[in-house]
């Protein structure tokens, strides 16, 4: 009997103590917001990273792709409305304000973008272009084809009439020059095991003498869209990472992986390309908003499972609702009516 009374003890303590667990709040994320939202909608990024100094250019971009929307455009040309207006903004890393690499000179983009019916297309390390969403959008209408690469994607844009233009600002090029002197400040460091970028070096141009190693540091603008007949829709566009080697494509154009949408939402990422790449990340989690979880309660619990000396951001629409959600401060524009 006594073994048994503390049998029944203890796991009444266990019980409690669970339920207490359960109950505990958990860890805020630095970022994270959702709501319940019907009609049309458009939620928008800067980048995982992006500081919220910066939220009046997805919030006008947000605002830009909803006007499309009440013009009577798709979902799909909302979306691009959105990430256009980012690519515009020197701000962030995408068209004009793209990362300039290693070599001081070399800048390469990739965009992509898929609507809910599973259209797809993208471009990746393509140079010269001014907006590289509308590219892609491009090799959607205009090829049969969903994914043109280097010098091939670039050719393609300046033959469908794209301009030829190097999209540098001054705002990108404070970046490189800041990232330069952190790889002095680097390089006068003896206790760093950071890759060695020079042993593989593959730009075009010769390497700059101060060039040595850095953490890659880029970002992603991306768009979702839903329209009021409730079809989905989602574009990204990024200018990669400075310190990369030549070539190098991360997980925006990869499909499934950047970005996906479906009859049940649209996602996009923004991050660590090759670890979203990994978990292929953006049809993982539109999965769970098609089995009925919450673009919000989706994206959160995606986030806090991801590594978190890896950046990531995430946002959604789904049937209801938004959300927005990353392991550091994001930038992020929300319209809808």
């Amino acid at each position: 009997m006594v073994l048994q009374a503390l049998t029944a003890v203890a796991a009444l303590a266990l019980a409690c103590a669970a339920a207490v667990f359960a109950a505990a709040p958990r860890e805020a994320l630095p970022t994270l917001a959702g709501a319940r939202l019907a009609g049309p909608l458009v939620v928008v990024h800067g980048g995982v990273g992006s500081p919220p100094a910066v939220a009046d250019g997805p919030r006008a971009a947000a605002t830009a792709a909803l006007e499309t929307l009440a013009r009577g455009g798709s979902s799909l040309d909302a979306a691009v409305a959105g990430t256009v207006w980012l690519e515009n903004d020197p701000r962030f890393n995408a068209g004009t304000g793209a990362n300039i690499r290693l070599d001081g000179k070399t800048i390469q983009m990739d965009a992509a973008l898929m609507t809910g019916e599973g259209r797809f297309a993208a471009v990746g390390a393509i140079e010269r272009v001014r907006n590289p969403i509308r590219v892609a959008r491009a090799v959607m209408d205009r090829t049969p084809h969903l994914f043109l690469v280097g010098e091939g994607a670039t050719r393609f844009a300046h033959r469908a009439g794209f301009e030829d233009v190097v999209p540098t600002c001054p705002e990108a090029e404070a970046k490189y020059r800041a990232r330069i002197q952190r790889l002095n400040e680097l390089y006068a460091r003896t206790d760093t095991s950071a890759y060695d970028w020079r042993r593989y070096w593959n730009f075009p141009n010769p390497m700059p003498p101060d060039v040595v190693a850095w953490r890659r540091h880029g970002d992603t603008v991306g768009t979702v869209a839903r329209d009021s007949l409730g079809r989905f829709a989602v574009t990204l566009s990024t200018g990669g990472t400075s310190v990369t080697l030549y070539g190098r494509v991360g997980d925006v154009p990869v499909y499934g992986c950047g970005l996906y949408a479906g009859p049940a939402g649209a996602v996009a990422c923004t991050g660590e390309g090759e670890e979203i790449i990994k978990r292929f990340m953006a049809r993982s989690v539109y999965e769970q908003m098609a089995k009925g979880v919450s673009a919000r309660d989706a994206l959160d619990q995606t986030v806090r499972a991801f590594p978190q000396h890896f950046d990531l951001g995430l946002i959604a629409v789904d049937r209801n609702g938004w959300g927005v959600a990353a392991n550091r401060p994001m930038a992020y524009g929300v319209a809808g009516r």
